[in-house]
């Protein structure tokens, strides 16, 4: 029976470093990486719909320059 709890002592001392791994390690940089990964994104969505702002505006001032009759 020893060698049983002394194994389940074990488990949980290596969940608990594993734990603190991801905690202290891998979480950080994960973090750090998804917001520089959604600055990205975010930039990429702005020039995008800058773009298309861009292209409704030209569509509408050349439809606004159209002879009431091709309207």
């Amino acid at each position: 029976m020893d060698k049983f709890e002394e194994f389940g002592r074990r488990i949980d001392e290596e969940l608990t470093r594993l734990r603190r791994y991801i905690d202290e390690e891998v979480a950080p940089e994960t973090e750090k990486r998804t917001a520089q990964f959604l600055r990205e994104v975010s930039e990429k969505l702005t020039q995008a719909a800058s773009k298309l702002e861009s292209r409704n505006s030209a569509r509408a001032e050349r439809d606004s320059q159209k002879p009431p009759s091709e309207a």
